[in-house]
């Protein structure tokens, strides 16, 4: 293999390592009922989803925070099958854990499903683009549920990760690429004194 083939291979191979970091995105989701009185009538989540597009071509809910009507959200009921649907233990919720790209970010139908501290359930998901509902489950029995909109935002990017740059690498990528090169350089620049000297 030629040098200049040798150097390729390393500059590929450079590239598929530092293609491996692990990235996430954070939003930050303000749901509001429509109308007042209705409950749950507010709920800010804080939702971190993966950078990459899963299966279904959208991305998965990894983790949540915040509150709903003051209740604070404990944790993120797992999805098993993600990212399909799921049922969940108490067989109440359908849900998915599924965030989707495009010109606004928008929650899946059938949702993401997380608890409070209360010990209840609760299910947001999307009708449509601009329409929502959040459900809620207690001790295995259906509680309130309501209509409303959303404001979706995001707050934080790990890694560069930005669903309108999903192809341009971050520092970190950058920095392995040119450790990489560097180092595919020096096997090279090595080989060719031996070869040199040799003769």
């Amino acid at each position: 293999m030629s040098g200049l083939g040798k150097f390729a291979a390393g500059a590929v191979a450079a590239l598929a390592i530092s293609g491996g970091a692990a990235q996430a995105s954070t939003w930050v989701i303000d749901y509001t009922a429509n109308n007042l009185g209705d409950t749950p009538f507010s709920a800010t989540v804080d939702l971190v989803a993966s950078d990459t597009l899963n299966t279904v071509n959208g991305f998965n809910v990894l983790s949540v925070s915040g509150n709903v009507d003051g209740d604070a959200i404990t944790g993120l009921v797992n999805n098993p099958n993600q990212p399909t649907v799921s049922t969940s233990p108490d067989g109440l919720f359908y849900f998915d854990n599924v965030v989707w790209p495009g010109a606004a970010e928008q929650l899946s139908n059938p949702g993401i499903l997380f608890t409070g501290a209360s010990g209840t359930e609760y299910n947001l998901f999307s009708d449509d683009p601009v329409h929502y509902e959040l459900y809620t489950a207690m001790n295995g029995s259906w509680g309130a549920h309501s209509y409303g909109t959303i404001a979706m935002a995001q707050t934080f990017t790990q890694g560069g990760f930005d669903r309108d740059s999903l192809g341009v690498p971050e520092p970190a990528s950058w920095a392995l690429m040119i450790l990489g090169f560097g180092a595919v350089g020096a096997v090279l620049r090595r080989r060719h004194h031996g070869a040199l000297a040799s003769a």
